[in-house]
Parts: structure tokens; C-alpha cells; sequence
């Protein structure tokens, strides 16, 4: 079975696949939906006292947040001083200033809150100060009520509720001085509460299920809804034990969710209708099922289509193949591999580059024969050009034997230094030779520019001999030395010092090479340094000596320029302190 199974063209053994997933996850996903019903009967009584529970400590705690700022009005001192003031005040235009004050202070305490709908402060006059959002009055008759209780707590906090339909709560307290300790009496904050706004706003946020939240205080009034709809109109006895019971309220079957607070000793009720929670289950039940079928044939129609859109291309790229095979690589190319839609994934990537590779193979097949005759035509040409030096190396040893026969010592040296340097620099069998053969180099040339500008040319080697057997790149100082004698040298009338120095650090080597002709002004400088300069020769440019150094060393090391006009200037080399690299690894 499994051999044929792996013997399938790809497209069936993906709709095989495909099917083989979906039947086996609609069996797990049916056993799983029925544990979960399972569970889910018996988790909704727990989750339903959670919700209320949740919802109720939330609204406790905003209460609680209310007796703050409560505590915080009767204790701050401004406020405090305020009613001090205002008491003590005789003219009408003390009384309202103080009175703006208070108002501004009060309001700045509870600016932030949302659920106050306005502060009352009744002073020692029995005058009232209302700020807030909205700032409705209080019956005369109620306020007394409230004050009259508030005094008997003594500057403890109380709460009053259904006092009347538009004051469903309301928080006060006594304001008593507290500053010299006299406990003088100074007025009284009331604080009504937007019920309505609190109790909505937490018990919405957690209605999870289709059903109703009450809220009634210990003597069975109602404060949360008000409003006479929905469970408004269902009546029912409230019991005093929290838990959860199931009752049945006009002829209709309830699932009842009962806790009391210990803050406020309000009762809260999360009503669901029983019915409501077992038709959506039964709703769910049958309609995952048929979900799941219609799911499965859209994937399976998706997977069919995204089969395809692997395996044609593959096919194509087998039928390439084929025609590759027998060495017909243009009727591969024009016939196979080409495709109308060729997509950007990883499939088209590889129909794209196969299409490049035969491009690429049958270029090169072509191009072959043509690189090979190029090839016995370069080593023909390198035979023909090693027979060059020899001749011109016995020409000018023939040159030195005449100078020598005539007595021309000068002549003679001048061949026997450019016979060196040739030598030197038609040899690059080592990329690195040591600071002593690269000064001879410098020397050699040195010579032969003496006798071209004799007095006007002092050069000097100050290095430190013990750096002698440490390696440098190849022509790294001769080319700097030619430098100088073009930009430094030729410019001056005057003598010119060109002096080779070195620094030895714990770490690197600096070799140095130093003028004294006109300089650069900061602008061709960083153009130098950036090597934007164009040189006026044909030979071994900045760039190519600090490129070699930083290929054969690491990119820290090279070449760095120091230049002040009317001063001189100096080129810093900057190599490894080691000696004794071994050239094959180089």
C-alpha cells in the first residue's frame, strides 16, 4: 500500500493527503466538540457567577475610588483654608472670590473622574457650592437629610441610595478642621454618583450570554436598570444566600446567579434565560458539521488547483529535461521551458533558472572551441614574451661593458640601477619582500634621478635597521619616492629633502616618507585621500599600493596622507610588526 501510495503522480498523492488531514480532523474536531459541550454544560453555571462577580468588584471598586476623592476633598488643606475663609468672611466680594476658588479646587480634584456627576459643598451658612458635570440641585429637604447623617459619622464616610428617582446614589461626608486638631466643624461634601453610567458600563463589558443584570439594595429597591424593561417587568423573590438557583418568572425558565456585596450590601443578579444557553449549543453543534463539509470542499478544490500550479510546472521542467538530454537545447528553450504565467515562487524560481542554466550551458558549449584556440594563442604569445627581457637584460649589460670601456663611470651606474629595477619589476613571482630589498629598489632609482637633478635631490634613509628583515608588499616605497619627485621636487627651485623614517610601535610598523616641497591645501588633500586625483604618470598609483596592503595585511593597515601647505608632506605606510609571513599563503 505504501509503495503504491509513493509511486503516484504528486497532484494525486496531495489530494490523497488532503483528504486523509480533512477526515481526520473532522473525527477530532467532532470528538473534541463533544468533550467541549460537555464541559461547556458544566462550566456556564461557574462562568456566569465569574461574569457577575467580576463585574461587581469592579463597580466596588470605583465606589471605592469615589470615597478617595471623597477623603481627598475633606482633607485638602486648600479647600480646608477656603471654608475656613469663607466662614469668617463679611462682604459679598470675599465670599465669591473664595467661593470661585473652591469651585476651581474642587473641580480640578474630580476632573478626572467619570463617574461624578457633580460635588455639593454645603459650608457652615448652610450654603450650597455645586461643581461638576451636571450640576443639578438637591431638594432642600434631602440635602438636610443627607447632612444631618453625614454629621452623625463624625467625618466618616457613608453612602444613601433611592433617596429620590434622579438620586439613585449619592456619597457625603463630613469636613471637619483637622490642622490645628480642633476638629471644627466646616461643612459637608456630597457627591452624586451617575449610577446608571457606572453600573452600564461594567455589567455590558461582561455580558457574555444572552440575559439580564439587577441590581437591588438591601432593603429590595432597585437601582440597576432602572427603567422598567426587559427583567424589568419580570418579578421575582429575592433570596438572601448568594449561590446560583434555577426559578421559573412568567412562565419561563431561568437560570439565576445571586452574590451580596460586603462593601455596600447591594445584591447583584445575572438572570439568563435557560432556554437561550441550550439553543445556541444545539445551534453549534449542527452547524459545525455542516461548516466542516463545506470547508472540506473548498479545500479540496483549493488543493486540486494548488496541486496544479505545482506539478505542471515540474512536468515542464521534465519534458526540458528530456530534450536537454539529447543535446536539443534550442527546442528546449523555445518549445518546454517557456511559459506564459510563470509565477514568484519557489517553483518559478526554479523554472527561471533551470531556463538560465540551459541558456548559460549551451553559451558556454559555443564558446568553447573559440576559448581554446584563445588559449594556445595566449601561451604561444607568454613563450614570445619570456625571449623580451633577456634581450633587453644583454643589451644593457652591453651598454655598462662600452660605459666602463670609455671610462663613463656615470653612465654605467645609471644602466646598472635601471638594469636592477628592471629586474625588480618585471619579477612578481613573491608579493612580499623584505624593508632591506625594497630600500635597495628605492635606492637604484634614487640614483638614477640624482644624476638628472644632482644637488637639488637630497634624499636619506633614517629606518631602524632592526625592521630590515620584516616584509612589505612589493614597489611600495618606490612608487611614493616618485611621487614626491614629481608633486615635491620638480615644482621647487630650492633643494629638496625627501627622507624615508620609520616608527616602531608594539604592535605595527610605520614607515614613512616625508618632503618638504609645497604641500596641499585641505581641499586637494581629502581629494588625495579619497583618490580622486588623477596622477600625471603611468605607473603605481596611492590606490593600488593601499590596496595591496590591505588585501595581503587586513583593511586596519595601508596607507595614510599628512599634508600643510608651504610645509610638506608625509605618507604614513602602516603594516603588521611580524616578519617571516610564508609566501604560498599570501
Amino acid at each position: 500500500m505504501k509503495k503504491i501510495y509513493f509511486n503516484q503522480p504528486i497532484k494525486r498523492k496531495l489530494i490523497i493527503l488532503i483528504t486523509c488531514i480533512m477526515i481526520i480532523s473532522l473525527m477530532v474536531t467532532v470528538a473534541g466538540l463533544q468533550y467541549a459541550f460537555y464541559s461547556y454544560d458544566e462550566q456556564i453555571y461557574v462562568k456566569s457567577s465569574e461574569v457577575l462577580n467580576m463585574s461587581a468588584n469592579n463597580i466596588e471598586h470605583e465606589l471605592k475610588n469615589i470615597e478617595t476623592v471623597s477623603y481627598s476633598i475633606t482633607t485638602d488643606p486648600l479647600i480646608q483654608q477656603y471654608l475656613t475663609t469663607l466662614k469668617e468672611a463679611e462682604t459679598e466680594y470675599e465670599k465669591f472670590s473664595i467661593r470661585s476658588k473652591l469651585a476651581d479646587k474642587v473641580l480640578n480634584l474630580i476632573k478626572s473622574e467619570a463617574y461624578i456627576e457633580a460635588v455639593h459643598i454645603v459650608d457652615t451658612h448652610g450654603e450650597v457650592h455645586i461643581v461638576g458635570k451636571r450640576p443639578q440641585h438637591i431638594s432642600t429637604a434631602i440635602r438636610e437629610n443627607i447632612v444631618f447623617h453625614s454629621n452623625e459619622a463624625s467625618g466618616s464616610h457613608i453612602w444613601m441610595d433611592q433617596l429620590e428617582s434622579d438620586i439613585p446614589l449619592v456619597s457625603s461626608r463630613e469636613i471637619r478642621r483637622y490642622q490645628d486638631l480642633s476638629f471644627e466643624h466646616l461643612g459637608n461634601v456630597i457627591i452624586r454618583v451617575d449610577t446608571d453610567k457606572l453600573i452600564r458600563h461594567f455589567m455590558d463589558s461582561s455580558k457574555k450570554t444572552e440575559g439580564y443584570f439587577l441590581i437591588q439594595n438591601h432593603h429590595g429597591e432597585r437601582i440597576y436598570p432602572l427603567e422598567e424593561e426587559g427583567i424589568g417587568k419580570l418579578t421575582f423573590t429575592s433570596k438572601d444566600e448568594s449561590g446560583y438557583r434555577f426559578e421559573t418568572i412568567n412562565q419561563r425558565k431561568y437560570f439565576i446567579v445571586q452574590m451580596e456585596s460586603d462593601f455596600s450590601s447591594w445584591h447583584y443578579f445575572n438572570i439568563i434565560p435557560f432556554n437561550e444557553i441550550f439553543r445556541q449549543i444545539l445551534l453549534v453543534k449542527t452547524g459545525i458539521p455542516i461548516l466542516f463539509i463545506v470547508m472540506f470542499v473548498v479545500v479540496l478544490v483549493i488543493g486540486i488547483k494548488f496541486a496544479q500550479s505545482i506539478t505542471n510546472p515540474l512536468e515542464n521542467l521534465a519534458a526540458g529535461m528530456k530534450y536537454i538530454q539529447n543535446g536539443n537545447f534550442s527546442k528546449a528553450k523555445s518549445e518546454i521551458l517557456y511559459m506564459s504565467k510563470l509565477h514568484k515562487d519557489e517553483v518559478g524560481e526554479l523554472h527561471k533558472n533551470f531556463l538560465a542554466m540551459t541558456q548559460q550551458i549551451d553559451d558556454l558549449i559555443h564558446a568553447n572551441y573559440s576559448k581554446q584556440i584563445m588559449i594556445k594563442e595566449t601561451e604561444f604569445k607568454a613563450l614570445q614574451a619570456q625571449i623580451n627581457p633577456h634581450f633587453l637584460y644583454n643589451t644593457l649589460e652591453s651598454i655598462n661593458w662600452l660605459a666602463k670601456s670609455n671610462q663613463q663611470m656615470q653612465i654605467s651606474h645609471m644602466v646598472e640601477s635601471l638594469g636592477y629595477l628592471l629586474r625588480n619589476s618585471i619579477t612578481w613571482k613573491e608579493p612580499l619582500v623584505s624593508i632591506d630589498e625594497e630600500l635597495k629598489i628605492v635606492g637604484n632609482y634614487v640614483t638614477i634621478q640624482k644624476y638628472r637633478f644632482e644637488e637639488r635631490l637630497q634624499f636619506h634613509i633614517e629606518v631602524d635597521t632592526s625592521l630590515y628583515p620584516y616584509k612589505v608588499p612589493k614597489l611600495t616605497l618606490q612608487p611614493l619616492i616618485e611621487n614626491a619627485i614629481h608633486y615635491a621636487l620638480e615644482p621647487m627651485i630650492e633643494p629638496c629633502w625627501i627622507t624615508i623614517t620609520s616608527v616602531k610601535r608594539e604592535k605595527t610598523i610605520e614607515l614613512i616618507v616625508k618632503d618638504n616641497g609645497p604641500g596641499m591645501d585641505e581641499e586637494l588633500l581629502e581629494r588625495v585621500q579619497n583618490y580622486h586625483v588623477q596622477t600625471k604618470g603611468q605607473g603605481i598609483g596611492l590606490k593600488n599600493i593601499d590596496g595591496r596592503i590591505k588585501r595581503l595585511f587586513g583593511k586596519q593597515y595601508g596607507l595614510r596622507i599628512e599634508s600643510e601647505q608651504g610645509i610638506g608632506t608625509s605618507v604614513i605606510i602602516l603594516l603588521p610588526y611580524e616578519k617571516g609571513w610564508d609566501q604560498g599563503d599570501v
